[in-house]
Protein backbone atom coordinates (compact mmCIF):
# COMPACT_ATOMS: atom_id res chain seq x y z
CA UNK A 1 0.00 0.00 0.00
CA UNK A 2 1.08 3.78 -0.75
CA UNK A 3 2.12 5.71 2.24
CA UNK A 4 -0.13 8.44 2.41
CA UNK A 5 -0.17 11.05 5.24
CA UNK A 6 -3.89 12.80 6.13
CA UNK A 7 -4.86 15.13 8.63
CA UNK A 8 -8.62 16.76 7.58
CA UNK A 9 -9.27 20.21 8.60
CA UNK A 10 -12.24 22.57 8.12
CA UNK A 11 -12.86 25.59 6.06
CA UNK A 12 -12.32 29.03 7.59
CA UNK A 13 -12.38 32.17 5.88
CA UNK A 14 -12.88 33.13 2.46
CA UNK A 15 -10.77 35.49 1.36
CA UNK A 16 -11.23 38.22 -1.92
CA UNK A 17 -8.83 40.30 -2.82
CA UNK A 18 -7.95 42.72 -5.23
CA UNK A 19 -4.43 43.19 -6.47
CA UNK A 20 -3.17 46.12 -8.72
CA UNK A 21 -1.13 46.56 -11.87
CA UNK A 22 2.60 45.86 -10.95
CA UNK A 23 1.75 44.05 -8.12
CA UNK A 24 3.56 40.90 -7.97
CA UNK A 25 1.34 38.21 -7.82
CA UNK A 26 2.75 35.73 -5.39
CA UNK A 27 4.32 38.35 -3.02
CA UNK A 28 0.83 39.39 -3.17
CA UNK A 29 -0.95 35.96 -2.29
CA UNK A 30 1.45 35.96 0.74
CA UNK A 31 0.90 39.51 1.81
CA UNK A 32 -2.85 38.82 2.01
CA UNK A 33 -2.50 36.12 4.45
CA UNK A 34 -0.10 37.62 6.55
CA UNK A 35 -2.44 40.70 6.84
CA UNK A 36 -5.20 38.37 7.66
CA UNK A 37 -3.38 36.15 10.15
CA UNK A 38 -3.59 32.92 8.11
CA UNK A 39 -1.12 30.44 8.00
CA UNK A 40 -2.78 27.51 6.05
CA UNK A 41 -5.14 28.46 3.05
CA UNK A 42 -5.95 27.15 -0.64
CA UNK A 43 -5.95 28.79 -3.49
CA UNK A 44 -9.24 28.57 -4.53
CA UNK A 45 -9.47 31.25 -7.67
CA UNK A 46 -7.62 34.01 -9.43
CA UNK A 47 -8.31 35.64 -12.53
CA UNK A 48 -7.04 38.80 -14.33
CA UNK A 49 -4.11 39.70 -16.50
CA UNK A 50 -0.12 39.33 -16.10
CA UNK A 51 3.01 41.13 -18.21
CA UNK A 52 6.04 39.42 -17.03
CA UNK A 53 5.54 35.93 -16.27
CA UNK A 54 8.26 33.09 -14.65
CA UNK A 55 6.96 29.51 -15.21
CA UNK A 56 8.72 26.14 -14.78
CA UNK A 57 8.15 22.74 -15.96
CA UNK A 58 10.37 19.60 -16.04
CA UNK A 59 12.78 18.87 -18.66
CA UNK A 60 12.92 15.92 -20.65
CA UNK A 61 16.00 14.66 -18.61
CA UNK A 62 15.30 16.08 -15.57
CA UNK A 63 16.04 13.34 -12.02
CA UNK A 64 14.93 13.21 -9.01
CA UNK A 65 16.12 14.29 -6.71
CA UNK A 66 15.94 17.48 -8.03
CA UNK A 67 19.63 19.70 -6.92
CA UNK A 68 18.48 23.22 -7.70
CA UNK A 69 14.67 24.72 -8.60
CA UNK A 70 15.58 28.17 -8.76
CA UNK A 71 14.94 30.54 -11.67
CA UNK A 72 17.16 29.51 -14.49
CA UNK A 73 18.73 26.11 -12.75
CA UNK A 74 20.26 23.17 -15.11
CA UNK A 75 17.70 20.51 -13.30
CA UNK A 76 14.33 22.46 -14.61
CA UNK A 77 13.18 24.73 -17.48
CA UNK A 78 12.84 27.88 -16.76
CA UNK A 79 10.29 30.34 -19.42
CA UNK A 80 9.81 34.37 -19.40
CA UNK A 81 6.98 35.30 -21.15
CA UNK A 82 7.18 38.94 -21.63
CA UNK A 83 3.62 39.55 -23.20
CA UNK A 84 -0.08 40.44 -21.65
CA UNK A 85 -1.13 37.29 -20.72
CA UNK A 86 -5.20 36.24 -19.49
CA UNK A 87 -4.71 34.07 -16.43
CA UNK A 88 -6.85 31.20 -16.98
CA UNK A 89 -6.61 29.25 -14.30
CA UNK A 90 -4.53 29.13 -11.01
CA UNK A 91 -4.64 27.09 -8.14
CA UNK A 92 -2.31 26.00 -5.52
CA UNK A 93 -1.46 27.00 -1.73
CA UNK A 94 0.14 28.78 0.94
CA UNK A 95 1.81 26.93 3.64
CA UNK A 96 5.38 27.99 5.54
CA UNK A 97 8.96 27.27 3.85
CA UNK A 98 11.97 28.40 6.16
CA UNK A 99 9.47 29.62 9.00
CA UNK A 100 7.88 32.02 6.07
CA UNK A 101 4.79 32.06 4.51
CA UNK A 102 4.81 30.78 0.65
CA UNK A 103 2.62 30.72 -2.01
CA UNK A 104 2.72 27.69 -4.02
CA UNK A 105 0.46 28.59 -7.31
CA UNK A 106 0.39 26.10 -10.80
CA UNK A 107 -1.46 28.52 -13.38
CA UNK A 108 -2.56 28.05 -17.12
CA UNK A 109 -2.25 31.62 -19.45
CA UNK A 110 -3.58 32.32 -22.83
CA UNK A 111 -1.49 34.88 -25.16
CA UNK A 112 -2.96 36.21 -28.24
CA UNK A 113 -3.89 33.83 -30.62
CA UNK A 114 -4.90 31.87 -27.79
CA UNK A 115 -2.32 29.45 -27.36
CA UNK A 116 -2.09 28.24 -23.48
CA UNK A 117 1.12 27.86 -21.33
CA UNK A 118 1.38 26.68 -18.13
CA UNK A 119 3.57 25.60 -14.71
CA UNK A 120 4.69 26.03 -11.84
CA UNK A 121 4.60 30.33 -11.02
CA UNK A 122 7.71 31.44 -10.04
CA UNK A 123 6.87 35.12 -10.58
CA UNK A 124 3.49 37.13 -12.36
CA UNK A 125 3.46 40.23 -12.35
CA UNK A 126 -0.18 41.68 -13.04
CA UNK A 127 -1.16 43.84 -15.67
CA UNK A 128 -4.51 45.10 -15.25
CA UNK A 129 -6.03 43.67 -12.36
CA UNK A 130 -5.65 40.18 -10.04
CA UNK A 131 -9.10 38.93 -8.63
CA UNK A 132 -8.17 36.52 -5.41
CA UNK A 133 -9.76 34.34 -3.63
CA UNK A 134 -8.28 32.15 -0.41
CA UNK A 135 -10.24 29.12 1.39
CA UNK A 136 -7.78 29.63 5.09
CA UNK A 137 -7.59 26.30 6.23
CA UNK A 138 -8.36 25.84 10.14
CA UNK A 139 -7.68 22.66 12.61
CA UNK A 140 -4.49 22.04 10.54
CA UNK A 141 -1.07 23.46 9.61
CA UNK A 142 0.70 22.68 6.93
CA UNK A 143 4.74 23.44 6.71
CA UNK A 144 7.20 22.17 3.68
CA UNK A 145 10.56 20.73 4.35
CA UNK A 146 13.34 20.39 1.50
CA UNK A 147 13.07 17.00 0.93
CA UNK A 148 16.97 16.01 0.14
CA UNK A 149 16.70 12.28 -0.42
CA UNK A 150 13.64 11.50 -2.96
CA UNK A 151 12.27 14.48 -5.08
CA UNK A 152 14.96 17.34 -3.84
CA UNK A 153 11.50 19.60 -3.35
CA UNK A 154 10.14 21.16 -0.28
CA UNK A 155 7.54 18.45 0.24
CA UNK A 156 4.22 19.17 2.86
CA UNK A 157 4.19 18.20 6.65
CA UNK A 158 1.19 18.18 8.05
CA UNK A 159 0.22 18.97 11.75
CA UNK A 160 -3.08 19.06 13.90
CA UNK A 161 -3.11 22.82 14.94
CA UNK A 162 -3.36 23.61 18.62
CA UNK A 163 -5.07 26.79 17.98
CA UNK A 164 -8.58 25.38 18.16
Amino acid sequence: MTEIQTLAGRPGRLIAASIKPGSQLTDSIEEICQRHGVHTAVISSVIGTVEDLYLRNPRDRTRLPIRQEHEWADDIDTVHLQRKMEILSIQGNVTTLDGKLWAHCHGLFSEAGGQVRGGHVFRATIWSQGEIFLQELLDVRIDREHDTEVTGLPQIRLHADAQK
